[in-house]
């Protein structure tokens, strides 16, 4: 069974719970030290698409409410009323979706 990934390029991104340590940097060629001194007028940063859409996420995380009041209403009132259904499939779907998350 093959599992696609639905978050494209955003699900190898890494999600951090709220206090946890970042992970340590891994091993490579070490960067080269830069002074402000040698930085050129002409020097130019480029943005990779993944880094591009990392950030835009991110800036969409943060800009969205803790929580959506009117799905909260609608679930309450299907709840009290008894009408709240949900198959096993989309709930199995969640949890999928939630542990590829996580990882």
């Amino acid at each position: 069974m093959k599992i696609d990934n639905p978050l494209g390029p955003l699900g190898n991104l890494e999600i951090k719970k709220p206090g946890e340590q970042p992970a340590p940097p891994k091993p490579g060629p070490p960067e080269p030290e830069t002074r402000p001194e040698e930085a050129r007028p002409g020097d130019v940063v480029a943005l990779s698409e993944r880094a591009r859409l990392a950030a835009r996420a991110t800036e969409l995380a943060q800009a969205a409410p803790e929580t959506r009041p009117e799905k909260v209403a609608a679930l309450k009132a299907k709840l009290s009323a008894g009408t709240y259904n949900v198959s096993a499939q989309v709930v199995a779907e969640a949890l999928i979706r939630k542990s590829i998350t996580e990882v």
